[in-house]
């Protein structure tokens, strides 16, 4: 074979194999393509029909979704591990792109993964996977419970792996900003469920212990009527003690607080509470149960009523839970309508209107007693529901959706849970987030009546910011006493739950930081200071964790209207931002009305910067403007640039 015939057929020998080599590397992309589109658009939509089948109570297919999101992902993980695509990695400027493909495929198994994990744990609590339910009949399977923290520990190692992996994503480059918003959003998205999570890891290891394992475990529950309210929730006028005992729930006390728990009405009792609590100006307490919940942050007010039910010759308990009408509406809603001989069938969305509003007129003073009656039997009825076990995943989920709103709220003596609930954002603690401007504002009824419920709230904050980050800030609650026209002033002394007047106290914080604060009231309010407490002048006071509040009392007649406002000046710095930007943030605590707070917050830049235009802001020249509903804490941000 001549020189010149082997060099052809060696030619030739270099295009087959570059052309099979071609013809490979083609056939291995156009897979991982493929699966890439298969998976990733397979794994979106099987999450979502999970996330719905589980909402709609559709437990197989919210598992059989989740099976369908974990087959997406390994056609995902597939996808970035063809010999094809790993031998892309090593080629220059596409290396970052086939490492970043990897993480995603990875964190896209880890997140479904952890998604059957979770669905298998939500399974074992309610008994839809086939096995015995953690909680059945009045009941809690101890022994189940102790294979609970490995199962939430196994959910959140795969939720940590596929955050890590978003993270160690490289989308600096200008190719990357789409992937980046990918990966900015999945992130997002993943922080409130690994949050929760979380923290469900960390208190799974006490859950048996503080549900009677090692001996009775009590917690008070106080059922708060929004009808009257306090700062920290409405009137505990229902009370009830929860006992768990070896796994076992009973419900030893219970009853009206006024009449059948502290007789003859709302008797006075004797405790000692928290020496920092402004709301009483000495220890030891003389005081009706029924006014415990005075201070707007529970961490003292969850003490207080400790405190009283101990005074009042009851057990000890471990804790407390507030839970009012929203949160057992939403359980209704959830559950079933519950069948009440005084009231017919009552649902969720009945429930506040029968009992705040109906059941007061339809049992006057004299009949007290048959109102309160029909009242216990009603949620005796739904709580023998929810013990029974079928109903415990729904209600719980239905209940603490209400959390945000302070409609449940938890105070544990137990350090842990106690943090938990810290965590959580269920302690009902009212705090200064230490940066941006702070709303919390409160109102107190102050005369037995029951008009709170048409209490119409809204709070308007106005704030002038300065080209130094300063800025002058006036925030104005205006209550409306909206009780219905046509229902009777009530007795000349205004006292009661018949009366359609309204004794409140206002109850008003400024933030840490601010300097100049005063307070603005109508004509015969008067600002009522606090006794023998830190005094910081003009009535105001420290609240006990160094917050500094004010309050206001007066008295508005139905249909009228209270006007109060406080204003203050925030420091230089406050509100700018890194590249010489206006920036101005706001946290506007809740409080836990039948009908929330409107909020609306309208702020004026300085001459020669505009506001950055958001979804829901109104603009005009220098000014912006956002409103919002308090059923829960809400955040403001807004950026003015030059």
């Amino acid at each position: 074979m001549t020189g010149r015939r082997l060099l052809v057929l060696g030619g030739a020998a270099v295009v087959v194999i570059a052309g099979a080599f071609v013809l490979w590397l083609q056939a291995g992309l156009v897979y991982s393509f493929g699966a890439l589109a298969l998976g990733g658009n397979g794994l979106q939509s099987h999450l979502s029909a999970s996330a719905a089948g589980l909402t709609s109570g559709d437990y197989a297919e919210a598992l059989g979704q989740a099976d369908e999101a974990m087959s997406s992902a390994e056609w995902l993980d597939r996808s970035a591990h063809t010999p094809q695509v790993e031998l892309l990695g090593y080629v220059p400027y596409l290396g970052t792109a086939v490492m970043n493909w990897q993480l995603l495929a990875s964190a896209s198994t880890q997140i479904a993964g952890s998604t059957e994990n979770l669905l298998q744990l939500y399974g074992d609590l309610s008994g839809k996977s086939g096995g015995p339910r953690i909680f059945s009949d009045g009941a809690i399977n101890l022994e189940r419970l102790t294979d609970l923290p490995a199962k939430v520990a196994t959910a959140d190692a795969s939720l940590a792996a596929a955050q890590q992996a978003l993270m160690d994503m490289q989308t600096s480059s200008r190719t990357a900003v789409l992937l980046d918003k990918i990966r900015d959003k999945a992130l997002k998205e993943m922080k409130p469920v690994r949050q929760a999570v979380s923290a469900l890891r960390g208190i799974a290891p006490t859950l048996p212990d503080a549900l009677g394992a090692n001996g009775p475990r009590r917690y008070l529950v106080a059922i708060e009527n929004q009808a009257e309210m306090r700062a920290s929730g409405g009137a505990p006028l229902s009370l009830l003690m929860v006992e768990f005992d070896n796994g076992r729930i009973s419900i030893p006390i219970k009853g009206q607080t006024s009449t059948q728990l502290f007789p003859p009405l709302n008797a006075p009792v004797v405790w000692w509470g928290p020496g920092g609590n402004p709301f009483f100006d000495s220890n030891p307490r003389n005081d009706p149960f029924v006014v415990t919940n005075t201070h707007p942050n529970l961490l003292f007010s969850g003490r207080e009523m400790v405190g009283a039910w101990a005074g009042g010759g009851f057990p000890p308990v471990d804790g407390v839970i507030t839970i009012d009408l929203s949160a057992i509406a939403a359980v209704l809603n959830a559950t079933g309508p519950i069948a009440s001989d005084a009231y017919g069938q009552v649902n969720g969305e009945q429930l506040g209107k029968i009992l705040l509003v109906d059941a007061y007129q339809t049992f006057g003073q004299s009949d007290a007693t048959a109102r309160q009656e029909a009242n216990q039997q009603l949620l005796d009825d739904l709580l023998n529901r929810i013990l029974g076990g079928d109903d415990l995943v729904a209600a719980a989920q239905a209940m603490l959706s209400t959390a945000p709103g302070r409609h449940v709220q938890f105070w544990m003596r137990n350090a842990a849970l106690e943090q938990l609930a810290i965590d959580s954002g269920t302690a009902g603690e009212v705090s200064d987030p230490g940066e941006g401007d702070w709303s919390a504002l409160y109102t107190q009824n102050g005369n037995q009546s029951k008009v709170d419920v048409f209490q119409q709230r809204n709070v308007l904050v106005t704030a002038q910011l300065n080209a130094d980050g300063s800025a002058h800030v006036t925030q104005q609650m205006t209550v409306a006493n909206a009780t219905p026209a046509d229902r009777p002033e009530g007795p000349p002394e205004r006292i009661g739950y018949e009366t359609s007047w309204l004794k409140a106290a206002y109850v008003m914080y400024v933030p840490d930081a601010a300097t100049n604060y005063r307070v603005t009231y109508p004509q015969g309010f008067a600002v009522r200071p606090f006794k023998n407490h830190q005094q910081l002048g003009g009535g105001w006071a420290n609240d006990g964790f160094g917050h500094r509040f004010v309050r206001v009392v007066g008295w508005t007649k139905p249909a009228g209207q209270a006007v109060v406002s406080i204003d203050y000046d925030m420091p230089a710095g406050t509100f700018s931002g890194p590249g010489g930007e206006l920036y101005y943030a706001l946290e506007a605590l809740p409080q836990s009305l039948w009908n929330p707070s409107i909020l609306t917050v309208q702020v004026n830049a300085p001459a020669g910067f505009v506001p950055v235009p958001q979804e829901g802001m109104k603009t005009q020249g220098s000014s912006a403007v956002v409103s919002a509903v308090q059923s829960a804490p809400v955040d403001v941000a807004m950026t003015f640039t030059r």
